[in-house]
This record gives structure tokens, C-alpha cells and sequence, in this order.
């Protein structure tokens, strides 16, 4: 017979380690919300018609939609045509990736430009617009400007655009129908209602342009040695953060930013992701345990916050979401909420700072606990609080400047034209970034006390050892 005392032997009994694992509160609040979440996912689920008209409305509207890999062959220097006074770079690229992968192209770059240095053999990325309408017939007509003149006729079928599949008609002037012919794809010039204005054949010149450099290896090998690192440090809770990573970024990219672009409403869509980000990061990395669950339920409290002073502040500060010239673009989305996009940018780029936070309090005071069966609950709270304002010191500073790095470029300019510091912060593309931390800031700051009692209200199970 052992020595070990009945009351130990108790710790270790079937019914005490059911109690032990049982489902308490957080559990069911955590289900609950999961729950709502899957629910409000599968309501807001993505079209993904979005995509594909709006691929075709920035097509008509000169925006690339295609990004193909070409190799430099050649490069020549001489006078530039139009302005001899001038030396000009020719380059050759040869697409290797792409419908016309293996054909040529030339594009011409000034000296007095910001000219990117191509060499020979430099790998490179072009942006390519495809031809967004296709002839379907030419006929000589009477000139509608000039009964004595002779004018074409053409029928073009549209190939992008709202309008994909229709056919429309354009009178085209003498002399305009030149490379033309039934079947030739061409590039279409549509005025604001939607009318073609012009056509010209679609060509490598007219569908290409240099974009930048190809960095794909290079990418390629730097997440390469993260992942590496990771692993290598926290082994298989290094492997699990990564799988955690990767499902939340396939959130963001496969289900939040299509259902934005689908028109949902953006503090829902952006509530939801958040959340559903959360789930994956926390239990995917941490396990499904009360510390995980805790950490849970106040990032979600926090986030909750956030998402409405980001919803107020964005409001009272009428910021209209176009600071950006990228930003303008969307305005040709139909029903696309580009000051929601704004709202959703906010509570994303604070839910990482949050897990953090909410993870290291929440281990704190399982840990406190553990070492102290016997602390109360006030001393315990006190405790977990002292690390958290160590913790929100090193985190507030790190997400301001992270922010404030990202307006760098734009603030410096605002400097070197003598502005005010006021005046410089009231721009709204520097007040967004200001907002942006200073919102995430307050929610980090809040998730601090709303976990840690949570943490020390529900405290974690652990067996006894001896």
C-alpha cells in the first residue's frame, strides 16, 4: 500500500480530474462567441464577383491588373527622339511568364528621369493591361460629322469592365482604322459614362510597362530563415504559431477583404475577421486550455473597444479614407465603404499587439497562482497588474513608432516645408496614422486589467504533484 496521503490521492481521482477540465464560464462564453462568429462568417461570406469587375474596371481605366516576370537582353543608349538634346535608355525585356511569354519589348526611359538600373540579364517584373475589347466588325459609313467623308464603322465587343460581353459601337475617323481588323483585340477608352470614346490595336507597347525588380527569391528566402528561426526557438509551439499566422493571414486575404469589397458593412466585417483572427492565433499557437481562453475573451473585450472609437474618431474626425492615391482607385468600386476599410485597417493592425498583451497576463497569473496556491485574490490582481504596466510600456512605444514609421517618408516632407508640427498632424494622412496608435494604444491599455481579472476571477486548473 502507498504512503501517499488519501487526500493526494484524491487530486488524482476520476472525479477531480473531470472537475478540473470540465467547462466553466469562459468556456461557454468563448463557445458562445466562436459560435456567432462561424455564423456571422458564413453570412458575410464573400461573392468573389468583386474581384473580377474590379479587375476589369481598372483595366478600362489604365490600371494594371497583371504582374508577368521578363529578363533584361539589351540595353542601348542614345539621343531620345522627341528631344535630341536628351539621352535616352532603351531596354529590352523578354517576357517569361504570361500570354506572350518569349516575345519582346522595348520601353524607353529618359536620363534625367529616375532611371532603375537595368543590366543584362536582370530579372524584372512588368505590369501588363489586357486588351479590354475585341472587334467584332468594320463597316465604311457615311461620316456623321461630314456627309462628303468616308468614315468605319466598328463593332467592339467589350472584354472587361461592368460591361464585359456587350457590344458597342464607335465611328472612327478617317485614317483611324489603320491595324484594324475583325478579330483584333484593342485597348478601349471609355469617357466617365461608360461611352467608348477610342480604340488602338492592342499591342506589347500598350499593354506593357516596367513595374520594379523581381525580389520573389529573395522574399522567398527571408520568410524562409523567419520560419526557420521560429521553429528553431519554439520547436513545436514555434510550428504552431506559424500555422496560426498563416490561417489568420488567410483570413484577412480570402474572406475580410473580399466581403469588404462585396460592400458588407465594415465594423462588422471588421469586427468578425478580428475575432475570428483571435480564435485562430490563440488556440492554434497556445492550445485549447483557460489561459488560452482567457487571453481570448480579452482580446475580444479590447477589440470590441477599439472597433468603436475607431468608428467614432474616424466620424468626428470626418477623415474620408483617400489620402492615399492607392485609395482613390476604390472609389470605383459600386458600394465599397472606403472609410470602413480605414475602420478595419485599425482593429487589424492592433489585434497582434493585443494577443500579446492578453497572453502574457493571463500566463502570468496561472504562473503567480501556481507558485502560491494560497494568494488571495487582490494580492494576485496587484501582482498581475505590476507586469502588465512593465508590459504596456515596452508595447505602447513599440506601436507608436511602428505607426509613425509607416508616415515617415510623408512627415519628412511636411517638415522640409517649414509646416507646423500642428499642421503636419492635421493632414489626414499623418492624423490616420496618429489615430491608428493612438486607438490601438487605448485598447492594448484596457486589455490589461479586463484579462488579468479575468485571469485571477477564473483561475486555471492544475493538478497537485508531490
Amino acid at each position: 500500500m502507498s504512503d501517499l496521503p488519501e487526500q493526494d490521492w484524491a487530486a488524482f481521482s476520476p472525479d477531480e480530474e473531470a472537475k478540473q477540465r470540465r467547462f466553466g464560464v469562459p468556456e461557454y462564453i468563448a463557445a458562445v462567441i466562436g459560435v456567432l462568429i462561424v455564423v456571422g462568417i458564413v453570412a458575410l461570406w464573400p461573392s468573389g464577383s468583386a474581384k473580377e469587375i474590379a479587375a476589369g474596371e481598372f483595366s478600362v481605366l489604365g490600371v494594371p491588373s497583371e504582374f508577368h516576370e521578363a529578363t533584361v537582353t539589351d540595353t542601348t543608349t542614345a539621343p531620345c527622339p522627341a528631344t535630341p538634346e536628351r539621352d535616352c535608355i532603351t531596354v529590352t525585356f523578354e517576357l517569361t511568364q504570361g500570354p506572350e511569354a518569349g516575345k519582346s519589348y522595348n520601353q524607353e526611359f529618359s536620363t534625367e528621369d529616375i532611371v532603375p538600373r537595368l543590366d543584362v540579364g536582370e530579372k524584372v517584373v512588368l505590369s501588363r493591361i489586357p486588351p479590354s475589347g475585341v472587334i467584332v466588325s468594320l463597316e465604311e459609313t457615311t461620316c456623321e460629322f461630314d456627309p462628303q467623308s468616308t468614315c468605319t464603322t466598328a463593332q467592339i465587343e467589350l472584354s472587361t469592365g461592368p460591361d464585359a460581353g456587350t457590344v458597342a459601337t464607335l465611328e472612327l475617323f478617317p485614317g483611324q482604322d489603320s491595324g484594324l481588323f475583325p478579330g483584333r483585340e484593342v485597348m478601349v477608352t471609355l469617357d466617365f459614362d461608360g461611352s467608348i470614346v477610342a480604340i488602338s490595336p492592342a499591342s506589347m507597347e500598350s499593354m506593357y510597362r516596367y513595374a520594379d525588380y523581381q525580389r520573389r527569391w529573395l522574399l522567398v528566402a527571408i520568410t524562409a530563415l523567419f520560419a526557420l528561426a521560429v521553429i528553431a526557438l519554439g520547436r513545436w509551439k514555434g510550428l504552431a504559431a506559424l500555422t496560426g499566422l498563416g490561417l489568420s493571414v488567410f483570413i484577412i486575404l480570402f474572406w475580410l477583404i473580399p466581403s469588404l469589397l462585396d460592400g458588407n458593412p465594415a465594423l462588422a466585417v471588421a469586427m468578425i475577421g478580428a475575432a475570428a483572427v483571435a480564435y485562430l492565433a490563440l488556440y492554434v499557437s497556445h492550445g485549447i486550455n483557460r489561459t488560452s481562453t482567457i487571453a481570448l475573451l480579452g482580446t475580444l473585450a479590447a477589440l470590441f473597444l477599439i472597433t468603436g472609437l475607431s468608428w467614432v474618431t474616424t466620424v468626428l474626425a470626418q477623415f474620408t479614407g483617400l489620402a492615399t492615391e492607392e485609395a482613390t482607385l476604390l472609389l470605383t468600386l459600386e458600394g465599397f465603404d472606403i472609410r470602413g476599410l480605414l475602420i478595419a485597417g485599425i482593429v487589424i493592425g492592433a489585434a497582434g499587439a493585443l494577443d500579446d498583451v492578453t497572453v502574457t497576463q493571463a500566463s502570468a497569473i496561472a504562473e503567480i497562482r501556481s507558485a502560491d496556491p494560497s494568494i488571495g485574490f487582490k494580492p494576485l490582481f496587484m501582482r498581475g497588474m505590476s507586469i502588465g504596466r512593465a508590459h504596456v510600456g515596452s508595447i505602447v512605444n513599440t506601436l507608436v513608432l511602428a505607426y509613425l514609421g509607416a508616415a515617415m517618408p510623408l512627415t519628412i516632407l511636411f517638415i522640409l516645408a517649414q509646416q507646423s508640427f500642428g499642421a503636419v498632424a492635421n493632414s489626414e494622412v499623418v492624423a490616420v496614422e496618429i489615430v491608428r496608435s493612438l486607438v490601438g494604444t487605448i485598447g492594448i491599455v484596457a486589455a490589461v486589467p479586463l484579462t488579468t481579472w479575468m485571469a485571477t476571477m477564473w483561475p486555471s486548473a492544475h493538478r497537485h504533484q508531490h
